[in-house]
């Protein structure tokens, strides 16, 4: 029989007390930690519940912009991204987007100058709207002016372009003003500094006030709308003031000339509309301004009256050089008229024509 001394029991007392001491201090900090992941994986749920997960899509820029290295404007600059540039977007950071470009590049741009699939949509309609169209009249921004995706005070603006820039003119588009954006514009007087705020006289008719809007094509390629006050026109000097109490609406060459001294000079077909005036039409008098080598001069050859629409296309028939031009039926006011002409022997000879409905066009 062995035998054990006092001092050996307490030191065997002592292990096993500091053995069960430890084997508890384990086991509660394996509950410890299992409760602890247990909690913060219920609180992670419900703040995943709560807050929307971004969704990765693709967006446009609306306007030209910097691409920042981070998720700050202070941040360096990648490089300029052009307007209408397609990004990828992976990640939003507050007031940025985390974006992929799609040569693979990474950076940050600001949420407010990115558009959606609504934006991208409309850019490529108005794109499309003005293929194959020549311009019809060129001109610069005369003041700061507002440059939207849609005619009409209520639409986004998309960029407020400097004045002095250059642009092309395709069509005129006619809102008329709601009460409250006409109260609105007479508070503002004539201190505004924003000319799109302010009616010209010529456009306040029989009570109704009334907007008329470009659709423009910007240096850029850009395609949108410009309220015409802030547009000033650049026709050719010698047909701007050619017709006494009217004004310019549109010019576009249609053949040219050869002077034996100044070599080839265009032949303009003209637009003009009355001042003061709305004609219910963008224009109602078409000029043809052909180039003289003997008075070294543009002189009119050829004048018709109508109430035409833009924009004038081009048509050709037999060979010869023409235009299409849509004006108001003259007797049914649901209708327009699309003719054809064609320009033999100096002059101008009319060879189509036929009714088209579409009252949308309509002033």
């Amino acid at each position: 029989m062995p035998f054990f001394s006092v001092r050996d029991t307490n030191l065997a007392l002592k292990t096993a007390c500091y053995a069960a001491c430890i084997l508890l201090f384990l086991t509660s900090c394996q509950e410890v930690d299992t409760i602890k992941r247990e909690l913060l994986a219920k609180v992670q749920g419900k703040l995943l519940k709560k807050k929307n997960p971004f969704v990765p899509r693709d967006g446009i820029t609306i306007r030209n912009t910097p691409l920042f290295q981070t998720a700050n404007p202070n941040s360096d600059v990648l490089y300029k991204l052009p307007a209408e540039s397609t990004v990828h977007l992976v990640d939003r950071i507050g007031e940025f987007y985390r974006v992929r470009t799609p040569d693979g590049k990474e950076g940050y741009i600001e949420t407010k100058v990115v558009g959606g699939e609504d934006i991208v949509q409309l850019t490529q309609n108005l794109r499309n709207s003005i293929e194959g169209i020549p311009p019809q009249a060129e001109g610069v921004l005369k003041t700061n002016a507002n440059f939207r995706l849609q005619p009409g005070r209520n639409h986004e603006v998309i960029e407020k372009l400097p004045a002095g820039k250059k642009i092309e003119l395709y069509e005129r588009v006619v809102t008329v003003r709601t009460p409250a954006q006409s109260d609105k514009s007479s508070s503002r007087g004539k201190n505004s500094d924003d000319a799109e705020e302010q009616t010209p006289p010529d456009m306040l008719y029989d009570d109704v006030k009334k907007d008329v809007w470009y659709k423009v094509k910007i240096e850029d390629g850009r395609v949108g709308f410009i309220y015409t006050h802030n547009i000033s026109l650049t026709p050719p000097e010698d047909i701007a003031r050619q017709v006494p109490y009217m004004r310019i609406v549109a010019w576009r060459p249609i053949t040219t000339t050869d002077d034996a001294d100044l070599g080839s000079k265009n032949n303009y077909l003209v637009a003009y509309a009355p001042i003061g005036k709305d004609p219910g039409s963008d224009y109602t008098r078409l000029y043809l301004f052909s180039w003289s080598p003997r008075l070294k001069r543009r002189t009119i050859s050829w004048q018709t009256k109508l109430s035409g629409i833009l924009p004038i296309t081009n048509y050709q028939a037999e060979g010869k050089p023409g235009f299409n031009v849509r004006y108001l039926h003259p007797t049914k006011k649901n209708k327009l008229v699309l003719a054809g002409f064609v320009l033999t022997k100096g002059t101008v000879k009319r060879i189509s024509e036929e009714e088209i409905p579409n009252p949308s066009l309509l002033h």
